[in-house]
């Protein structure tokens, strides 16, 4: 440590001084430059070595400097100890602690819940009292009804007293609700990537309070069906605009420009990191927080389906889409948990061949009719869960248990892979590519006529095909059980996220290793991709899951944040199914055979 190297460094100096000023003078004055930048307590320390009469007549002295440091470190440490001791107990009792914590909060969130729905409770009583309640209830069961902005506005006293809580589109708020400043408590803005500026405006008008939500890596505005004036004037070509307004592309563009911003970063949707690690390395730069496979697999979280016979031709590819529903027809077979689907194409040419195909699927009479049926009208407690054929534009807000991608593009009838990639060569095309692949909870399938390596990108200056291909290029080692290929492509996206990776393991890492190896335990070190990878895990053979993850004390205390990197690490790494133990430096080199009796524990 830091602390190590300086009074070692003290101790140095203290040999030199005795051992210079004898034999060579000429050196004097640069021991005392050195000498003269010490601090008080450094200075002591080497008093304390020449005029302590316990040290004072011991003979060469310098061969006892690190049984003398381990002294004086260790009765800093009593000392420092003895002094924290209010504390330090916290350290000690870590467990007893954070689950008191964590049952605090649980009474918390019920206590919250409660006060909300009497709250709800509260204004719907006095709503059903309102002197005006028999007319609206007139209104709403007649036959003939008036406009909703008609009804708010007759009604707006009893409706913005009582209704706390309202769920509208920015354009519906323009249409019924009344233009009065500051009406609403607070707004917020869901998915506002793909808001103009001006659509929100008049939301934030009526609001006191303003929350924009949304993520820049996801689609943007998208101005088809509804047109939108876009002035250009050639003199503004290249001044530099002084009201980031006038050239935001989207409402979330504006107010991250405007505002401090709260990064909502845990990852909770993909079960395996590989479904999720493309897009955290690609698009995130590793800020993700991703949680380590807690089991593996019998087969790769993604795999990758070549077509050999697919030819792209008018857009589509017709072998490519018979290779979808025959994939879907497995998927029916294999499914353990009634897993739901999705399928995603590149393009909408492809897209509707699929849905033809599927549509043949319902009026054939074969083993697979009812379902197809079933499927593509599931709705599970009240979710459309159902089976669905979406172009890679539409599939925002889409998630599904399993996902298959139809790249559709190969050789054409001449053999040539023509470079005609239409959205993903355009502005925003890789964010895209990065919604889509980031549906999947348990699996994804790529079908695709080509290898990744046919797919000649790297000249074009787009970075959307770019993408594509270093995406097929992963997907084609996941399937194929090749990680270190597969941490290659990441690590080309985004080399800075791994290198808390491959640091050296601790000493503390290793010694617990050693420890449990000792005691016939099957150890793996370094689980997970992402910042969250466990330090030690123990392997159940027969489960093929992890038993326990160690978590070994805390890399910078400097920036220590009890509840985000404590508390919060540890319940997202329990709701991802990990049971977790920290093993802090001071407990383990204080008594390691109390720590080894709580992982045994643990572990039966």
């Amino acid at each position: 440590t830091k602390t190590d190297k300086k009074y070692l460094k003290l101790l140095l100096i203290n040999n030199e001084l005795h051992t210079y000023l004898s034999n060579n003078l000429s050196k004097v004055n640069k021991i005392k430059a050195k000498y003269n930048q010490l601090s008080k307590s450094e200075l002591l320390f080497i008093e304390m070595l020449q005029q302590h009469h316990l040290l004072k007549d011991v003979p060469n002295i310098v061969k006892h400097r690190h049984y003398l440091f381990d002294a004086f470190y260790t009765g800093f440490l009593e000392d420092f100890k003895a002094k924290n001791q209010k504390y330090l107990y916290i350290i000690d009792k870590y467990q007893e602690k954070v689950k008191e914590l964590n049952q605090y909060m649980k009474e918390k969130q019920q206590i919250t819940i409660e006060s909300f729905e009497m709250e709800l409770y509260k204004h719907a009583l006095n709503f059903s009292n309102s002197k005006r309640i028999m007319d609206i209830k007139r209104i709403l069961e007649g036959t003939r009804r008036m406009s909703v902005k008609a009804f708010i506005d007759i009604f707006q006293l009893e409706l913005l007293n009582n209704a706390r809580i309202w769920m509208m589109t920015p354009e519906v708020v323009s249409a019924v609700v009344p233009l009065v400043y500051g009406m609403f408590d607070l707004v917020i803005f869901d998915e506002a990537s793909q808001m103009y500026v001006e659509k929100g405006i008049p939301a934030i008008y009526r609001a006191k309070k303003v929350v924009i939500a949304g993520d820049t890596k996801q689609l943007r505005p998208s101005s088809l069906g509804i047109g939108r004036l876009e002035e250009e004037d050639e003199y503004y070509e290249n001044a530099v605009l002084k009201d980031i307004s006038m050239d935001a592309k989207s409402l979330l563009d504006l107010a991250r420009y405007k505002y401090d911003e709260t990064i909502l970063n845990y990852h909770y949707r993909s079960k395996y990191e590989e479904l999720i690690a493309f897009s955290n390395h690609a698009f995130y730069e590793g800020k993700l927080i991703v949680s380590p496979n807690q089991s593996t697999s019998k087969k790769p979280p993604i795999e990758y389906i070549f077509v050999k016979d697919g030819i792209f031709e008018n857009r589509r590819n017709i072998e490519e889409a018979k290779a979808v529903i025959k994939l879907i027809k497995k998927v029916f077979r294999e499914r353990e948990n009634n897993e739901t689907i999705g399928v995603i194409t590149f393009n909408s040419t492809q897209r509707d061949l699929i849905e033809n195909y599927l549509d043949e699927e319902l009026f054939k009479k074969s083993r697979y009719q009812k379902q197809f049926t079933l499927e593509l009208f599931r709705n599970d407690d009240g979710e459309d869960t159902s089976l669905f054929v979406k172009n890679i534009e539409n599939v925002q807000g889409d998630e599904r248990d399993i996902i298959i991608f139809s790249m559709g593009y190969a050789r054409n009838l001449d053999g040539v892979v023509a470079r005609r990639f239409g959205w993903l060569n355009n502005e925003g095309g890789q964010n895209r590519l990065n919604v889509a692949i980031s549906r999947a909870k348990q699996k994804i399938y790529f079908v695709s006529s080509l290898y990744p390596e046919e797919l000649k990108v790297d000249d074009l200056k787009s970075e959307g095909p770019k993408l594509l291909k270093n995406y097929m290029r992963y997907c084609y080692y996941v399937s194929n059980n090749q990680p270190d290929k597969a941490k290659e492509v990441l690590n080309q996206l985004s080399a800075s996220e791994n290198s808390q990776n491959n640091l050296s393991q601790s000493k503390l890492v290793l010694a617990i290793q050693k420890k449990l190896e000792n005691n016939n335990y099957h150890v793996k070190t370094s689980i997970g991709i992402g910042n969250y990878s466990i330090d030690l895990a123990i392997f159940d053979e027969d489960t093929l899951s992890f038993k326990l993850g160690i978590i070994c004390d805390f890399d910078n205390y400097l920036t220590l944040n009890a509840r985000r990197d404590l508390i919060h690490q540890e319940k997202y790494l329990k709701a991802r199914n990990w049971i977790t133990y920290r093993v802090f430096a001071s407990n383990w080199y204080t008594n390691p055979a109390k720590e080894m009796k709580r992982i045994k524990e643990l572990l039966k």
